[in-house]
């Protein structure tokens, strides 16, 4: 009996180590809902017509095209996702695939990122959609710049780099997601401190987005809503 107990125990560990194994992809497909959801919610008939609507939605096509699951490249790269899931839970290595992924995703994100900056000089219609937008939008900046700060932290992480950024604890996934968040806070241990130029240029664009997005779009959209 105790070696049946032993047995079922060891089984279900290994079950939910294999489960926890592609906690990355997880998140990466987070991201990539999100992507989809501001891809879907963003209707130019809340665009005033201006000759920046026209851009808009030259912008809109080609996210639609990238990332919309009913379109034959989204459709794809949700299946492809899925593939790299299993695969890994399996126990095989994914790490170029799952970069080009990451990479890929990350052009769409500076896309959003335009049409965002788009949006504050055009006349809005409806001001939710652009608080909506936003909502949208600020999951993919924290994902996706925790993603990237991790990322270039894999190699000392595996023993084969200096750090790009240290703490004062060993970090995990959170850590780089709270660093992400508390961007604004002096580059102190405590939220990781940037060693190399990478980092500290992936911090600077992370600062940049953060007092973009975060503060003249939510003013904006905020100043709408109360108009």
């Amino acid at each position: 009996m105790y070696v049946i107990f032993n047995i079922k125990s060891e089984l279900m560990k290994l079950i939910i180590k294999s489960i926890l194994r592609p906690l990355e992809l997880y998140t990466l497909f987070l991201a990539f809902i999100f992507t989809d959801l501001f891809d879907i919610n963003f209707d130019l008939a809340n665009v005033d017509e201006t000759p920046i609507k026209s851009f808009l939605g030259n912008l809109h096509s080609i996210l639609n095209l990238l990332i919309n699951t009913n379109e034959p490249l989204g459709a794809l790269i949700l299946i492809i996702q899925f593939i790299l899931i299993i695969w890994v839970a399996f126990g095989k290595e994914a790490r170029l695939a799952t970069d080009i992924l990451a990479i890929y995703l990350s052009f769409c994100w500076v896309l959003e990122l335009i049409c965002m900056n788009l949006l504050l000089v055009s006349p809005i219609l409806n001001p939710v959609f652009m608080l909506t937008e936003l909502l949208l939008f600020i999951p993919i900046i924290l994902i996706g710049f925790s993603w990237w700060y991790w990322r270039i932290n894999h190699k000392s992480r595996i023993g084969l780099g200096k750090e790009a950024i240290s703490f004062d604890e060993p970090p995990t996934f959170m850590s780089y997601f709270i660093k992400t968040a508390c961007v604004a806070v002096s580059d102190t241990t405590e939220h990781g401190v940037c060693q190399t130029d990478t980092a500290k240029l992936i911090r600077i664009l992370n600062g940049f987005v953060v007092m973009d997005v975060f503060g003249l779009t939510l003013t904006r959209a905020i100043g709408l809503i109360v108009l």
